[in-house]
């Protein structure tokens, strides 16, 4: 916010985007996934997933954009739809064709098995202060942005995980 901020104070033209989060979040659940289970404390919140592949995309049209010297712009970037983690569970279920679930946990007892799995105080925090934005919804907006900048539909969800399956096999 403070850097936004700071280039809304600027003579010069900027573009800011702001995507939700990344489908690649999903990647460092890989082996749990393939075990058949991951945790967290998202409960039944919704996010919306954004492919990579999208936000550069977008970051490439806007970069050759003809705009005004002093044009301000900003660009919510998301997927298609939002997700709970139940749902992400399902969706793994039938692409990896065997049974995925997602085991929800307090945010206290997720930290404590992040510490436990020898992460730094500071990365677990950071992912469970994730997993409350999961679980208040907080990222779940769908907009249109995406498809109005390249004239295609954002990668659903279901095309990044099925991009990367092998991530989430044994």
């Amino acid at each position: 916010m403070q850097i936004e901020a700071h280039l809304a104070q600027q003579p010069i033209a900027s573009t800011v985007l702001r995507p939700s989060t990344f489908s690649h979040v999903l990647k460092r659940l890989g082996p749990h996934i393939a075990a058949g289970s991951w945790a967290g404390a998202a409960g039944n919140g919704r996010v919306n997933f954004i492919d990579t592949r999208d936000v550069a995309e977008v970051a490439r049209i806007a970069l050759l954009e003809e705009i005004e010297p002093a044009s301000q712009r900003a660009y919510h970037l998301s997927g298609p739809r939002a997700w709970t983690m139940n749902q992400v569970a399902e969706e793994l279920t039938c692409l990896l064709g065997h049974p995925v679930t997602y085991v929800e946990r307090s945010p206290a007892e997720q930290r404590e098995a992040l510490l436990g799995a020898g992460l730094a105080p500071l990365v677990a925090d950071l992912l469970v202060g994730l997993d409350q934005m999961f679980r208040e919804s907080v990222l779940a907006e769908t907009t249109s942005t995406v498809e109005e900048l390249t004239g295609k539909a954002p990668h659903s969800l279901t095309e990044w995980l099925t991009d990367n399956l092998d991530v989430f096999r044994a």
